[in-house]
């Protein structure tokens, strides 16, 4: 072997081993960085705007947006926490000293097709006594309660991520011209200088997702729980934080509207449950209207291409992937249909 060889695969080695280093360095903030990123991207419109209208003063701009953010993010979760907490306190109170009271089915749950007599006696069984139902079914209560436990500490945890990342973003804010301008060096060196801008696809990705899946879950979450709270449903905060969960995972609010609508048609006046049947149908679909209309608003790409991304990328690495899938893919499709329509790359 030649000494420059030798020379060569020593340099790669440092090489290897200072990135090693540097990502086990970097690594417990990548999840801060990257949502701190996505935040940043998401609202530099509305930071440029600001900084315009108080005289281009870009740190005042950054300070008073990562203000108003954290006071959006605290505002809502203060309410969300503290009406889900106490009415899980207030059960957990009530199971101990056996006053939990469930009020008893009417006559016209035993007409409901396929389930009517089943979920009658379930339901007959917990207006009884909570406690006895409990007994009777240990460890499906148990698997129940463990996973409305796990819900909640993974609630808390993600909202202390989001309040360290909104800090993180206004920093990035107050440097984002630069940010840009590596960002564009680094996919032009990586792309040979060629006239893709991958930047700028990225970009229009990220907000595309937040809006067509965050914004339309909290547009959904804030209407079914309107809707719970006119109605009279019991701890409709809980259910409000479940909706918010599952449409935010793409499972949709459908499933908490059954519960509602099967509660409500068993305790509830016709009138109110029918009201709230249409409410929580209408809210539960409004996610299949509002999505493509949001999503491909637009994008450099075509909005199946970015809804698959998403929901490939939250299947395969959680939350952040919604995030992370649809830009790789959005930029995966882009490369590729300029791959297909011409020899300069």
């Amino acid at each position: 072997m030649s000494r420059l060889a030798i020379q060569v695969a020593l340099q790669l080695l440092v090489l290897f081993l200072l990135v090693r280093f540097c990502y086990h360095v970097i690594a417990p903030f990548v999840n801060i960085i990257v949502w701190a990123a996505i935040l940043a991207v998401t609202i530099h419109p509305l930071y440029i705007r600001l900084k315009k209208a108080i005289g281009g003063r870009s740190s005042l701009s950054a300070v008073l947006i990562t203000i108003a953010m954290l006071l959006i993010l605290i505002g809502p979760a203060i309410w969300f926490i503290s009406t889900s907490a106490g009415e899980v306190k207030e059960v957990v109170v009530k199971l101990r000293t056996n006053n939990l009271q469930v009020p008893p089915p009417t006559a016209k749950v035993k007409e409901w097709p396929l389930i009517g007599n089943r979920a009658y006696s379930l339901w007959n069984e917990a207006s009884a006594g909570v406690d006895t139902m409990i007994r009777h079914y240990p460890a499906q209560t148990k698997r129940v309660a463990t996973k409305v436990i796990g819900m909640i500490t993974s609630t808390g945890k993600g909202l202390l991520l989001i309040a360290a990342a909104i800090i993180v973003s206004g920093v990035m804010l107050v440097y984002a011209d630069q940010a840009g301008t590596f960002s564009r060096s680094l996919v032009n060196k990586l792309t040979s200088n060629a006239n893709i801008d991958l930047t700028s696809i990225a970009v229009v990705t990220i907000r595309n997702v937040v809006k067509g899946i965050l914004g339309v879950a909290v547009v959904q979450t804030i209407l079914a729980a309107a809707g719970m709270i006119v109605a009279g449903i019991p701890y409709a905060g809980i259910w409000a934080l479940l909706c918010l969960v599952l449409a935010i995972i793409q499972v949709g609010t459908l499933p908490v509207a059954i519960g509602v609508i099967i509660y409500a048609w068993g305790a509830l006046p016709t009138l109110t449950a029918s009201l709230i049947t249409v409410w929580m149908l209408v809210v539960g679909i409004l996610d299949n209207i509002l999505k493509p209309i949001v999503m491909g608003k637009g994008a450099p790409v075509p909005m199946l291409v970015i809804f698959l991304g998403a929901i490939g990328g939250f299947m395969y690495s959680g939350f952040i992937g919604l995030f992370t899938g649809a830009v790789i893919l959005s930029l995966g499709y882009r490369l590729f249909d300029i791959w297909l329509k011409g020899p300069e790359i």
